[in-house]
């Protein structure tokens, strides 16, 4: 067991164009995908701005595990915090993060390796924490944790990846379909997905909306005239803030380990680089398109390119 760390809240370092902080992750920022920001850095920010963010890992040899478009800061609330965060897997209550705010719009994210990983209540933790406020807050966190739910975000918004708008828009059993795939090694029943379905749609998180499929079995949304009309479930990106997709989810998330990680398939932007995409992009694109049943069509958007999902070692 690491020795345990200083609990202060934060600490803080400003320059001219740069902030930096540290602070220990509680379960309220996991479970509402936020992040503390430090009042004065508040009173030197502009809220209505969207922020660009990086999340890194490492000591000495830095990787980027992965970017973020669209964090907002809040100041509403009794404490500034970034909102619209996607924490990571493998990300538990008391884990150390080094936060650098460059020129008010560039968020950088670290975590950093501990040197050999420990196991604490059967769980294996990778990063330096500290394991007081791990102790307080873990079991409390796993009983809030709705895994099925948690499976169906993941699988909403690497659905998303693949549309210019970051929506997902299909049918129930598509959804319910996509879930089974993603869900390793263990699938939950059918069931417990469609409830999480029905649970995401009362708190707001999905929403129906009306899509219409034609003679070719072509999905469209808005649906068109003289054509059969299709409920669609709708995951906007403006939900984030409430959005749980990286809480940790222990067994499925092998993808975070040490030696490599699974990068969903997504859109590239190419066209402001005078670049067109490949026809294998095309055909890849048309292909996990087609295959998830969104609405809408398979042809790669003007001015994308699509990188298939791959692994990405550490």
């Amino acid at each position: 067991m690491p020795k345990p760390a200083r609990t202060s809240p934060m600490t803080c370092d400003f320059t001219m164009h740069t902030t930096q902080w540290k602070f220990y992750v509680r379960a309220e920022h996991l479970l509402h995908g936020t992040c503390p920001v430090p009042t004065a850095m508040a009173d030197r920010a502009a809220p209505q701005e969207p922020l660009d963010l990086t999340f890194l890992r490492g000591r000495h040899r830095i990787k980027e595990l992965d970017r973020q478009k669209g964090i907002r800061l809040d100041t509403g609330g009794a404490e500034p915090l970034l909102t619209g965060l996607g924490w990571q897997s493998f990300v538990l209550p008391g884990t150390r993060v080094s936060v650098r705010w460059d020129t008010w719009r560039q968020l950088r994210l670290s975590y950093t390796p501990l040197d050999t990983p420990v196991v604490f209540g059967g769980t294996v933790v990778r990063y330096v924490h500290d394991p007081r406020i791990m102790t307080r807050e873990l079991a409390a966190f796993d009983a809030r944790v709705d895994r099925v739910e948690e499976l169906v975000l993941i699988t909403l918004r690497e659905l998303g990846y693949l549309d210019e708008k970051g929506r997902a828009l299909l049918p129930r059993q598509a959804l319910v379909r996509n879930t089974v795939e993603r869900a390793q090694p263990e699938r939950p029943p059918r069931k417990k997905i469609e409830g999480a379905i029905e649970r995401l749609l009362s708190r707001g998180l999905l929403a129906w909306q009306e899509g219409s499929l034609n003679r070719a079995g072509m999905l469209h949304y808005p649906a068109r005239r003289g054509e059969r009309t299709v409920p669609l479930l709708c995951y906007a990106p403006v939900l984030r803030e409430a959005d749980r997709e990286d809480l940790r989810h222990a067994e499925p998330e092998v993808a975070y380990s040490l030696a490599a990680h699974r990068v969903a398939g997504h859109l590239m932007r190419i066209g402001h680089l005078g670049k067109e995409a490949s026809a294998e992009a095309r055909a890849a694109y048309r292909d996990d398109h087609q295959r998830a049943g969104l609405a809408g069509p398979h042809e790669l958007p003007r001015g994308f390119t699509y990188v298939r999902e791959h692994e990405r070692g550490f």
